[in-house]
């Protein structure tokens, strides 16, 4: 029964691996690290989950229709921007706004990149216009201005009439976006959880590979040599993590900033080459064991080479260890390449790396703890998937 659930929750886990990246585009993934890209996303946004619980504003984008935009406000706090997306060729534009006090606000000035932000271009139209106190109006945007009531400043909920001339597209930037939020650059959360788990997967599979690989290889060679068997022997005598830290750090390049760059090929090979040991180990013992049974000794006695022996005898049980030995190895892989990623010692972006990030931006203290819970979680699933599969698996 165990082994069910956890084939479920490793097929289940697949299944959304796939199925989260067509929620993402490339040009997403490629320009995580590009703080310009995201420039138009409202800062420090709670998941849109989180909105009715917390009555936080939404971000929308929505057309303009005969140069009007409507726009009801029915939430405890304000909009972090309002961005209007001008036609091409448009360099004068006039925005007047009715607000639900009857109160108007007109602002008329040029187009820079055909966008107009009310925190950008009328702040000074706000101020002057609603009468604002300057002592009150410091450290307030104009949006903040725009949707309080004077003079107490609180939110003022109800429908505001947006009249744009040459206005196509707008988009309010609420304190809500996307699945997971973004920070305070406003990238999406949701984006860099994709691409870590992506950068994660890959590195996983290439390590798990080439330490199969390597392990079945020179574990059923130093059967053979008692030189290769002594080089297995002094290699699983290294601690794996300091070893691994400082050839790491040895092969890594010095990036942007204090960026690392590691080569995934690099690092894939030297983290398999440190780790294969036991495997190897094992493979070795299994096939000694199995080559002085009866059978297998009367199978060469007979006439029955060695690549015979290999592999009607030997590599079906080394098959057989190896599934059972990945369920161990891939959660295991997870970890450590997620933990070289939190030191930033690990190619790209993976889910170390994002939550050293998350951590960075104030997850923990500041109380978006929906960057960080969202890979534990992942990391959980595919560990305890892997951990009841192999319950269920016969023992080598």
């Amino acid at each position: 029964m165990k082994g069910k659930i956890g084939m479920v929750l490793i097929l289940c886990f697949v299944i959304f691996a796939l199925l989260a990246n067509f929620t993402v585009s490339r040009e997403d993934l490629d320009n995580w690290n590009n703080a310009n890209y995201w420039v138009n996303n409202p800062k420090l946004a709670y998941p849109t989950w989180l909105c009715p619980l917390y009555k936080k504003t939404p971000t929308i984008e929505a057309e303009v229709f005969n140069g009007t935009f409507v726009y009801e406000h029915r939430f405890r706090d304000r909009p972090n921007d309002i961005l209007f997306y001008i036609h091409d060729g448009t360099r004068i534009v006039e925005i007047k706004v009715i607000r639900p006090d009857g109160r108007i606000v007109i602002f008329k000035g040029k187009v820079r990149n055909n966008v107009i932000s009310l925190n950008s271009d009328m702040r000074e139209a706000t101020i002057s216009q609603l009468h604002i106190p300057i002592e009150k109006a410091m450290l307030k945007s104009s949006t903040f201005l725009l949707f309080s009531k004077i003079p107490d400043l609180d939110v003022l909920n109800g429908r505001y009439i947006f009249i744009v001339s040459g206005a196509e597209k707008v988009k309010v930037l609420g304190n809500c976006y996307g699945f997971l939020g973004t920070d305070r650059f406003g990238r999406d959360m949701w984006v860099g959880f994709i691409l870590g788990m992506n950068n994660t997967l890959i590195l996983t599979a290439l390590v798990v590979g080439l330490t199969l690989l390597l392990g079945i290889t020179v574990g059923i060679a130093s059967m053979y040599s008692e030189i290769i068997n002594w080089m297995l022997e002094v290699l699983t005598a290294l601690p794996v993590f300091p070893f691994l830290l400082i050839l790491t750090w040895l092969i890594a390049t010095q990036g942007v900033g204090y960026n690392v760059r590691v080569s995934t090929l690099e690092f894939s090979v030297i983290f398999s080459l440190l780790t294969f040991g036991k495997f190897a180990k094992t493979v070795r013992m299994i096939s000694l064991k199995e080559r002085a049974m009866e059978y297998v000794r009367a199978s060469i006695a007979i006439g029955g080479g060695e690549t015979w022996v290999l592999k009607k005898h030997i590599m079906p049980k080394i098959l057989e260890f190896s599934i059972r030995h990945v369920t161990f190895l891939v959660p295991r892989t997870i970890a450590l390449v997620s933990i070289f990623g939190f030191f930033g010692l690990s190619p790209g972006i993976n889910w170390g790396t994002y939550i050293i990030e998350a951590m960075n931006e104030g997850a923990l203290y500041g109380g978006y703890w929906w960057w960080i819970i969202a890979p534990i979680i992942a990391m959980g699933v595919i560990s305890l998937g892997f951990a009841m599969l192999s319950e269920e698996l016969p023992k080598s």
